[in-house]
């Protein structure tokens, strides 16, 4: 549809000399009435938001994926309600700080570049014996979304530095004194990372953040409590692999055992059987006494014998020739 506005010059005046503009004269031709009015209303009033977001800021916010929104009112401080993702419109006396609500990370180690403070920012924590270990620690963790609007108002958009940092020390002190540096350096330094996550999680879920793992990525011990553990921990292992040396060889020796009494087994049966077929023979050649001269002569049957000799007592002497 094309629209044409039909302006009337002579109601146009400007002064008393010049000619005024009058939009109630505007004629929007192929549009009724009303519906021209309506258009006209939402001009002017998509015209006074502009006016609006050039003079007191943009009253459009968009916020990105991973993010929350939280409102602060001129007239009445933080507001609890936290925007969502997408497009929102809030008034101008109204600004909006955003808050990821993705996994974060906050590392604490000795590599200058590699922590969030720059230099040796590795932790140290006292065992139950009083030694002194070194720690590089990455804590992963995230913010609850519900809970941005208070961590705002409490902390600030700084609350790593305010609250994260030092729960992370305080916490795995607190589980590193009650453990033994063999326990953190070795194999149970996994149980000992879970430990320190349920700990940390504990201190800071009132806050609004959640520790999702913590990663103990690498201790550092004095030299000589160092190679003392190096050497038990090597001997342990040395006595690990003499255990399954000698699990193997007695599984072998039992195989053995149990291979012989098998075929002790089978000779016996072989035997039972053998030793009982000749009792029913003899018990049948009690009976019938010419049944072994039988047996012999069938037993020759079919061979290239032209005179077969029998036992003199038979008194016989076959001719096979024929």
């Amino acid at each position: 549809m094309v629209i044409d506005d039909e302006i009337d010059m002579d109601s146009i005046n400007l002064g008393d000399d010049r000619p005024k503009f009058d939009m109630s004269e505007i004629k929007l031709k192929g549009i009724p009435p009303v519906a021209g009015q309506i258009f006209r209303i939402l001009a002017i009033v998509f015209a006074a938001l502009i006016v609006v977001s050039v003079l007191f800021g943009s009253i459009f916010v968009s916020i990105g994926a991973g993010e929350v929104g939280v409102k602060f009112s001129q007239f009445g401080g933080v507001q609890e309600d936290e925007l969502g993702e997408g497009l929102h419109i809030v008034p101008p006396w109204v600004t909006v700080t955003k808050y990821s609500v993705r996994s974060e990370v906050y590392t604490m180690s000795a590599r200058t570049t590699e922590g969030e403070i720059v230099g040796d920012d590795q932790i140290t924590a006292l065992t139950s014996e009083g030694l002194t270990l070194g720690m590089d620690i990455t804590v992963r963790y995230r913010l609850m979304a519900d809970e941005a609007s208070s961590i705002h108002q409490r902390l600030g958009t700084n609350y790593a530095e305010k609250i994260i940092r030092p729960t992370i020390k305080s916490e795995i002190r607190g589980v590193v004194s009650s453990r033994t540096a063999l326990e953190v350096y070795g194999e149970q330094r996994e149980m000992v990372a879970t430990q320190m996550r349920d700990s940390m999680e504990a201190a800071l879920k009132e806050d609004g953040i959640i520790i999702e793992e913590v990663l103990l990525r690498n201790v550092k011990l004095p030299e000589r409590v160092a190679e003392a553990i190096e050497q038990k921990l090597q001997a342990d292992q040395d006595a690990q692999r003499m255990v399954f040396v000698k699990q193997k060889e007695q599984l072998e020796a039992e195989r053995k055992i149990i291979e012989a009494n098998g075929v002790a087994n089978s000779t016996i049966i072989r035997a039972t059987g053998e030793a009982e077929a000749l009792r029913i023979l003899n018990q049948e050649l009690s009976k019938n006494p010419d049944l072994i001269s039988y047996k012999y002569v069938q037993m020759l049957e079919g061979k290239e014998i032209q005179t077969m000799i029998v036992p003199t007592d038979q008194g016989l002497i076959l001719d096979t020739s024929k």
